[in-house]
C-alpha cells in the first residue's frame, strides 16, 4: 500500500508545481482552477514527456528523462509563481476551507478505491491482460511510439495516451507495471472525484455570487469573473452530491435485482447492472471503477471533466471577442494552449470523447460571443466565432500530430439503427431514472418560477432581458420559440407511433426542452451551462437510437454495442454534473421572492416536501449498488491482501475459477522483467480472447507475434 501513497504524493506535487499555470488558465472560475491543478499537472507532465519522445527517437524513455522534464516544469512554474502569487494568496485566503476539502476529496477517494483493490488486486479476467500489457509494453519500450505486445513489429494502434500517462508516473516513481495498474486506477478515481467536485462547486458558487449581486444591484453579473473571488464553501454540498451521483451511486437495475432477490446480498450479481439494454454495454463509473477497468473510456473520464471546466471558464468570459475569449496578453496563448492540450489529448486517450467535448467547447464559445455582441447578429460575430473555434481545434490536432501519423482508426462509417435494435423506454428509466427526475424538475423550476409559477418582472434575470431587448424583437422571438416547440411536438408525436421509438422521442424531447430553456437563461450563465450539459447528455442518448459507428461488431447482434457503451458513459458524467449543480437552482426556485398568500405558501411547501421525498427515494434506491455491489466484488470482504501487486496471485492462483496451471509463471515473469531489457520478441501460444493465453507477454510487455486474436 506504500506505493499508493507514493502515487498520491507525486500527483499532489505535480498539482502544486503546475498551480501557477492552472491559476492562469482558469482565470474566470471562483477557485481559479485549484481543484483541477492535479489533473492539469499530470496532463502537462505526460505531454512534455510524450511529445519529444515521439519527435526525437534517439531520446530514451527512462526515469532520468521523465525526472528532467519534471524539473523543467518546476523551473518554468517558479517563474509563473512570481506573476500569480498574489492571486494564489487571495484564493487561499478566501477559500482555504474549500481547498482543504478538495484535497481531502482527492486523497479520500483515491485511498478508498485502493482499499477496495487490496481485496481483489488480481490482474485477471475481462480485458485486464490487454490493459496491463499496454502499461508494461509502454514502460519497456526504449522509444516511442510504444511497441504492441500482441502484434510484434508494430506500434500500439489504440488510444494508449492515458495508459502512457500512468506509465510515465510509474517510471518516475520506479513502480512496476503490475503495481502501477492498481495505483493508477486509484489515482484516476481520485482525480475524477476532485474534478467533479470542483466543477460543480465553481458553477454553483458563481451562480450564487451572480444572483446575490443581482438582488443588490439589479444586474445578473455585477463583476467580471476574473476580478471576483466568490466564496465556495456554500457550494460544497452540491459538489459532494455530484461526486456521489457520478462515482458512487449505481443505476436502478441494480436495485431491481436486489429487490427481486429479497435483499439477499450473497446472491447479488455486481456485473449484471452494466448490461441493461440487450446487445449493448451500459457501464456507469461506479461499476467501471469497481471492476477497475483500465480501458480508455475510464481513464479519460477525469480529463473530460477538466474539459467541461475549461468550457465553463470560456463561457464566463464577458468581454473577449474572437481569440480574446481565451484572455488578454500572456493569458491568451497559455489558456488557448492548455485548452487545446486537454481537448486534443481526449482523442488520443479515448476518441469517442473528442467530438462531444470539442462540441461542448464550441457551443460555449458561440454563446459567449453572442452575449459579447449583445445578442445582435453581425458578420464580425461569425468571423470571431470561426477564428476562435477553428484556431482551438487546429491547435488540438497539431499538438498530437505524431499520434495520428501511426494511428489507423478501426471505424468504418455510420450505420442506421433499426427498430429491433432500439432501447425500450423502461430500460432507459432503469439507467437514467434519477437523472431524468432531476433534469425535468430543473426544467419545470425554470418554467414556473417561484410561488406564482410565472416569470415576474421582479426576477432580475428577466428584468435585464426586458431591458436589453427591444419591444419589437422580443415578441418575434417568442413566436419563433413557439413555432419550434410546435414542430418538435409534431415530430415527436409521429415518432411515438413508429415501432420502438419511445426512447428517441423522450430523450430528444427532453434535449429540445433543455435547449429552449437554455435560450431563455443565457443571462444566468451558470444555469445556462448546466442546461447545456443536460441537453447534450439526452441528445447523446437520442443519437444512439438512430445511428451507430460501424466497428468490428457491426456485422453481428452487437452492432451498436460500442456506440451505446461510450456515449452512455459520457451521458452519465454530464448528467451527474447537471443534477448536482441543478439541485441548487431547484431548491432556490422553492424560495419565495415576494409576499404570497398563506394558501399559496402551504401549497408550495407541500410540493417541495413531496419532491424532496421523491429525490431521497431515488437516492436510496441508487445507493444499493455501491453497498451490495462492493460486497459481492470483494467476495464478501473475505480476504484482504495488503498488497496492490496485480500478479501476486500467480504464485498460487488459489481462486475458484483459475483455469490454468501457474506453476513457474510468477518466477518466469519476475525473471524476464528483471533480466531482459529492451523489447526482444518472445513466442507464446495464441489463444482465444478473454482467456489465460498471452499472459507472459501481458505481464512483461515483451512483444509476441500474436496474442489475443480479437485484440
Amino acid at each position: 500500500m506504500l506505493e499508493l501513497l507514493q502515487m498520491w504524493a507525486m500527483v499532489e506535487v505535480l498539482g502544486f508545481v503546475c498551480l501557477p499555470l492552472t491559476i492562469t488558465v482558469f482565470h474566470n472560475l471562483p477557485d481559479r482552477g485549484w481543484a483541477f491543478s492535479k489533473a492539469i499537472g499530470t496532463a502537462v507532465l505526460a505531454f512534455c514527456v510524450w511529445f519529444p519522445l515521439m519527435c526525437l527517437r534517439f531520446l530514451p524513455f527512462s526515469q532520468f528523462f521523465v525526472a528532467g522534464v519534471f524539473l523543467l516544469l518546476l523551473a518554468f512554474n517558479i517563474i509563473g509563481f512570481l506573476r500569480v502569487r498574489q492571486t494564489i494568496a487571495k484564493v487561499m485566503r478566501v477559500n482555504f476551507t474549500y481547498i482543504l476539502i478538495s484535497e481531502t476529496v482527492f486523497a479520500g477517494m483515491m485511498l478508498l478505491l485502493g482499499w477496495i483493490r487490496s481485496y481483489v488486486p488480481d490482474i485477471r479476467s475481462f480485458e485486464m491482460f490487454m490493459d496491463e500489457g499496454f502499461i508494461a509494453a509502454i514502460m519497456r519500450s526504449p522509444h516511442l511510439p510504444p511497441n504492441d505486445m500482441w502484434f510484434s513489429g508494430f506500434p500500439i494502434n489504440y488510444y494508449y495516451y492515458a495508459h502512457f500517462t500512468v506509465a510515465a508516473l510509474a517510471k518516475l516513481l520506479g513502480q512496476s507495471p503490475s503495481i502501477a495498474f492498481n495505483t493508477g486506477i486509484s489515482m484516476f478515481y481520485g482525480l475524477t472525484a476532485v474534478n467533479l467536485f470542483g466543477v460543480t462547486c465553481n458553477i454553483v458558487s458563481w451562480a450564487h455570487h451572480a444572483r446575490k449581486g443581482a438582488r443588490v444591484n439589479g444586474a445578473t453579473e455585477v463583476q467580471r469573473p476574473d476580478t471576483s473571488y466568490p466564496p465556495l464553501l456554500r457550494a460544497v454540498p452540491y459538489g459532494f452530491l455530484t461526486m456521489l451521483m457520478a462515482l458512487v451511486l449505481g443505476n436502478l437495475a441494480a436495485t431491481q435485482q436486489w429487490w427481486e432477490q429479497h435483499g439477499d446480498w450473497t446472491q447479488f450479481d455486481w456485473f449484471t447492472p452494466s448490461r441493461v439494454v440487450d446487445g449493448t454495454i451500459n457501464e456507469f463509473p461506479a461499476f467501471s471503477f469497481l471492476l477497475s477497468c483500465f480501458h480508455a473510456h475510464v481513464l479519460a473520464l477525469a480529463f473530460t471533466i477538466v474539459a467541461i471546466a475549461l468550457a465553463f471558464n470560456l463561457f464566463l468570459e464577458q468581454e473577449g471577442r474572437g481569440l480574446l475569449v481565451f484572455g488578454r496578453g500572456w493569458r491568451l496563448p497559455v489558456t488557448m494552449g492548455t485548452t487545446a492540450l486537454i481537448l486534443g489529448g481526449l482523442f488520443t486517450m479515448n476518441g469517442w470523447d473528442f467530438p462531444t467535448y470539442v462540441g461542448l467547447t464550441v457551443v460555449c464559445i458561440v454563446l459567449q460571443q453572442w452575449l459579447v455582441y449583445r445578442s445582435r447578429f453581425r458578420l464580425e460575430l461569425v468571423l470571431d466565432i470561426f477564428i476562435a473555434c477553428a484556431g482551438l481545434i487546429a491547435l488540438s490536432f497539431v499538438l498530437y500530430a505524431p499520434f495520428y501519423l501511426s494511428f489507423i482508426s478501426p471505424s468504418q462509417g455510420l450505420g442506421f439503427v433499426g427498430p429491433a435494435n432500439r432501447s425500450s423506454l423502461s430500460n432507459e428509466i432503469l439507467i437514467y431514472g434519477m437523472f431524468a427526475f432531476v433534469f425535468l424538475s430543473l426544467l419545470l423550476a425554470r418554467m414556473f418560477r417561484h410561488p406564482f409559477f410565472t416569470r415576474s418582472s421582479a426576477d432580475p434575470a428577466f428584468a435585464e432581458e426586458l431591458a436589453t431587448s427591444s419591444s419589437t424583437r422580443l415578441p418575434w422571438f417568442n413566436k419563433g420559440i413557439v413555432s419550434v416547440v410546435l414542430v418538435i411536438l409534431a415530430v415527436l408525436l409521429t415518432l411515438l407511433v413508429l415501432p420502438n421509438s419511445a426512447t428517441f422521442a423522450a430523450a430528444s424531447g427532453i434535449a429540445a426542452l433543455g435547449c429552449i430553456a437554455l435560450l431563455y437563461s443565457l443571462r444566468d450563465r451558470s444555469q445556462a451551462f448546466i442546461l447545456l450539459l443536460g441537453s447534450i447528455a439526452f441528445a447523446l442518448v437520442a443519437v444512439c437510437e438512430l445511428f451507430f459507428l460501424k466497428d468490428v461488431f457491426a456485422g453481428g447482434d452487437f452492432l451498436r454495442m460500442n456506440t451505446v457503451f461510450k456515449f452512455y458513459f459520457q451521458a452519465w458524467a454530464l448528467l451527474s454534473i447537471t443534477s448536482g449543480a441543478g439541485l441548487y437552482f431547484i431548491l432556490e426556485s422553492f424560495r419565495p421572492q415576494a409576499a404570497v398568500a398563506r394558501g399559496q405558501l402551504w401549497l408550495q411547501r407541500g410540493v417541495e416536501g413531496i419532491w424532496i421525498a421523491g429525490l431521497l427515494l431515488l437516492f436510496l434506491a441508487s445507493a444499493v449498488y455501491p453497498l451490495v455491489g462492493t460486497y459481492a466484488r470483494t467476495n464478501h470482504y473475505a480476504q484482504r491482501t495488503n498488497s496492490l501487486d496485480g500478479i501476486d496471485y500467480l504464485q498460487s492462483c488459489k481462486v475458484p475459477d483459475c483455469d490454468y496451471d501457474t506453476a513457474g509463471d510468477y518466477t518466469a515473469i519476475r525473471w524476464l522483467n528483471s533480466h531482459v531489457s529492451g523489447d526482444p520478441v518472445i513466442v507464446e501460444a495464441v489463444g482465444d480472447d478473454y482467456s489465460s493465453y498471452a499472459r507472459i507477454s501481458a505481464f512483461t510487455g515483451l512483444p509476441t507475434p500474436m496474442g489475443w486474436v480479437g485484440h
